[in-house]
């Protein structure tokens, strides 16, 4: 029994008698279900003005979806809302006979938007799907691990790979939509070698992130080893004594597998345990988040995020033989953002990047300006009695979150929670449940709420102020339709909120002789670590002698001082040298992690550099490095900024808009975007929005390199290895020989890459656990057509199978061993007219391979 609408009319016209239903997939009658309950318990309509918002959703959506005019019966007695009540909303009450009338709705057409921008909301009130389906069969390696049968996308399919591939002590930049399966990428290397395969460290910005990423791994781990206890995965303040021992513990023995937590965890309680996992080489992965942060968070508001870079640096150089390797995973990655991490946690040479970009389809975009402020509260309002539910209103300041909370409140809206950076951390684990459970119809928010919160059917999101950057805008629209469904993104703006915009935009950055100043006193006073010179703790509390003024604000200003430094490559950030928390331990009584606010001020006071530019020291050289980069920060504020004026002017589309943002031409750190636009002021000015969109381009990394060709050698001597290996047959490759060809080469010969026909793997139901014959249980698969379009770099070593004819671009790939499988009649692809068996060189036959693989 579920409530819908064919059961809806009967539902509110009996309320007191109806057996509602439990909670049900359907999101719109969750709400509604709870409401009725409610109802039912109060013998009158609860919450009256968030029930009729959301009949009228349910009114639009069953129009919309079933192309028909639509209408229900309900009580007009006492308790329930008059005519003029449902006016209010976009709904018409009339025939009203023996106490009931028949409501309807209408679709809205404010009088305040343009003619071609009406009727608002419609589109997203149907929830068609409009992703594109780019699902890739998954490695049956990590199906098995993970219980998946599908990537999202080929994206997250080379991410993945290029996770597991990725040579030690090197880093790996992710960018992948909302979406496509970013957490998988981290999960993927822990399912796929065990807990006991060295620690992945996860840093997440938010403890709600952490909860929820931990709540998922722990539900993998347990499928993928039922019976086996799965330790406490997540490290947050509310953590118990015994609890922060038990992971400090496991870290050091290597059995803790995987760990969320905070940068500041990172920097600060859980360093020791750290350094000591790295010393004994049980360190596998470090994975940050949201690597956006890094840069857009870092300067100032979280100089933890900043701090990681070093930590990184420095647990890097305790690790005696196998350094871990790094990856940092976000959704937005700007061409700046990736200057910057490729500044913190270079050398470029060893950072990697996959991106599989494209624009989001799901948000419909409307945009207004109202210089009035009643005005503007009276549209906001007017938008939100007829907005399909769930929705995010999002302001810039706290105190608008808590104003615009008490509005809402006073129109009657109950099922509402404001979240902002000063919400405390047990309100927001509070609101975050009532979210995630459809408790609430909707947040009043600032940017602070929506990192890492994966809720898939948000409908709307209306911003009632001016994002800084188009990056932020384009951020927070994507909280809507992650499901792949329609949302809606509408921006209601004054010229007072673009002024705000650009004071908040505006780098913040110091002076050039200023800089020189700060540096110089930070540097006389810094400790010296090494015998050479290069390495300093700095204290960040150092106050240049003319300024004279201790605070919070002159450490921010130090730390932006160094962050220029970083970008600039005048120095490096490092690790708090471990004879600073050693110090730190024995003065706490070795209870590093519960120090208190005090000593943890201290502690986070103090960093460490190391000293890349030999004339720091010198002023010209140092102000000319300075310039250079506030010259490209406030090159790229100004692009920035002049995108925002075009999205919000209306002149171009904004896919166009949005490209230009994310799109990147620096060698080695190419991103095309796909652009799609499910439709925006130009769009329905001009013309249709782009429907169609292509599917991104996914290169992985070229992986691995090193393979031991020695058994090669060993048994088939008259073969060139550099060349492709023509292994030709005599029957039909689709027999079970082929099979056992397989079995052998993954077994014995070492070869983890097999590219096949799409029609023989499904056949072949045996390759689905080929991979548990190979030595260290991954084995991957290539699908033959897809390679025809885009070969794979990885470079490990391979079988390919032909079908009909050979390509010829398979005599170019580069294999530490590339073994190709074909018909020995097939055509000689540089010789269409002769056949392989007869023009082939490098040349095995089955039954010398076979031969071979017994001897």
């Amino acid at each position: 029994m579920k409530l819908d609408f064919s059961a809806l009319e009967d539902a509110l016209i009996d309320l007191a008698n109806y057996h509602l239903p439990p909670a049900g997939a359907d999101g719109i009658f969750d709400r509604l279900c709870q409401i009725l309950r409610a109802s039912q318990r109060l013998r009158r309509l609860a919450d009256p003005d968030d029930a009729v918002v959301l009949i009228r959703h349910v009114l639009r959506r069953e129009a919309q979806q079933g192309s028909r005019f639509v209408s229900l019966r309900v009580p007009v007695t006492d308790g329930w809302p008059s005519a003029a009540h449902w006016a209010r909303y976009g709904v018409r009450l009339h025939s009203e006979r023996d106490g009931l009338g028949l409501i309807d709705a209408h679709p809205w057409e404010p009088n305040w938007l343009s003619q071609a921008d009406k009727p608002v909301f419609e589109d997203v009130f149907a929830e068609h799907n409009v992703r594109q389906n780019w699902t890739r069969p998954i490695d049956p390696f990590l199906g098995e691990a993970s219980g998946f049968s599908e990537y999202v996308s080929p994206g997250q399919r080379e991410a993945v790979r290029s996770a597991l591939l990725l040579p030690p002590g090197e880093t790996l930049i992710v960018g992948l939509p909302t979406g496509s399966g970013k957490s998988f990428v981290a999960q993927a290397p822990v399912l796929a070698r065990g807990l006991e395969g060295g620690l992945t460290l996860c840093v997440v910005p938010t403890t709600a992130l952490v909860l929820d990423q931990a709540r998922q791994m722990t539900q993998l781990l347990k499928l993928r080893f039922p019976g086996k206890a799965v330790h406490n995965l997540a490290w947050h303040s509310s953590l118990s004594a015994e609890s922060r021992d038990a992971i400090k513990t496991a870290i050091r023995e290597g059995r803790q597998g995987v760990l969320y937590c905070s940068p500041e965890a990172v920097a600060g309680a859980l360093l020791p345990a750290l350094y000591d996992a790295a010393r004994a080489n049980l360190l596998a992965y470090l994975v940050v988040d949201e690597a956006h942060l890094v840069s857009q968070w870092g300067d100032g508001f979280r100089p933890a995020f900043q701090m990681l870079a070093g930590v990184r640096r420095g647990l890097l150089s305790a690790c005696p033989t196998t350094p871990f390797r790094t990856i940092l995973m976000s959704a937005t990655l700007a061409p700046e953002t990736i200057e910057t991490i490729d500044a913190l946690y270079g050398p470029s040479k060893s950072v990697n990047l996959v991106a599989a970009v494209y624009l989001r389809p799901e948000p419909q975009y409307w945009v207004h300006r109202e210089d009035n402020p009643e005005d503007k509260r009276r549209k906001v309002l007017e938008a939100l009695r007829h907005a399909p539910r769930p929705f995010i209103l999002y302001v810039t300041k706290q105190e608008d979150a808590k104003i615009w909370l008490s509005v809402l409140k006073a129109q009657g809206y109950n099922r509402l929670a404001c979240f902002h950076g000063a919400t405390p951390h047990a309100e927001r684990v509070a609101i975050i449940d009532q979210w995630a459970e459809n408790k609430l119809d909707g947040v009043v928010a600032t940017s602070a709420f929506g990192v890492g919160i994966d809720k898939r059917d948000v409908r709307t999101v209306l911003h009632a102020t001016v994002p800084e950057t188009v990056d932020r805008f384009y951020q927070e629209v994507g909280r809507g339709g992650r499901d792949g469904s329609r949302s809606a993104s509408l921006l209601i703006y004054s010229d007072a909120d673009l002024e705000l915009a650009r004071s908040i935009a505006s780098p913040s950055l110091i002076s050039d002789d200023l800089a020189f100043e700060r540096w110089q006193a930070m540097f006389d006073q810094s400790t010296q670590l090494d015998e050479i010179g290069l390495l300093h703790e700095i204290d960040l509390s150092t106050v240049p002698e003319r300024l004279r003024q201790q605070s919070d604000y002159n450490q921010a200003w130090n730390m932006r001082t160094l962050i220029m430094m970083a970008r600039a490559k005048m120095l490096q950030l490092d690790s708090q040298s471990p004879q600073r928390f050693a110090e730190l331990e024995a003065q706490s009584g070795g209870a590093f992690d519960v120090l208190g606010e005090e000593e943890w001020s201290e502690y986070f006071r103090h960093t460490v550099v190391r000293i890349s530019s030999l004339d720091h020291r010198e002023k010209g050289a140092f102000t000319e490095a300075i310039a250079n980069e506030r010259s490209r920060a406030v090159g790229a504020s100004n692009a920035n900024q002049k995108l925002l004026h075009q999205l919000l002017s209306g002149t171009e589309e904004f896919s166009i808009l949005l490209d230009r943002l994310y799109r990147n031409h620096s060698p080695g750190r190419t991103i095309v975007v796909s652009r799609a636009c499910g439709g925006c002021p130009v769009d329905r000015a001009h013309g249709e929005a782009e429907r169609v969109y292509a599917e991104p381009v996914a290169l992985g990394i070229v992986g691995e390199s090193r393979f031991d060709r020695k058994l090669w050698t060993e048994r088939f001597p008259h073969l060139d290895l550099n060349q492709p290996i023509l292994l030709l047959s005599s029957r039909p490759l689709d027999d079970g020989t082929t099979y056992s060809v397989f079995e052998a080469m993954v077994s014995t010969f070492g070869i983890k890459e097999l590219c096949i026909p799409s029609k023989y793997r499904q056949r072949e139901r045996r390759l689905g656990t080929l991979h548990r014959r190979a030595p260290e249980g991954m084995l991957f698969f290539q699908n033959l057509e897809e390679e025809r379009r885009q070969p794979s770099a990885y470079q490990l070593p391979r079988v390919t199978m032909s079908d009909v004819s050979l390509d010829p671009f398979l005599f170019d790939l580069a294999r530490p061993v590339h073994v190709i499988l074909a018909s020995n009649t097939a055509p000689d692809p540089f010789h269409p007219l002769r056949r392989l068996g007869d023009t082939g060189t490098n040349i095995l036959t089955i039954d010398q391979f076979q031969r071979g693989a017994k001897f």
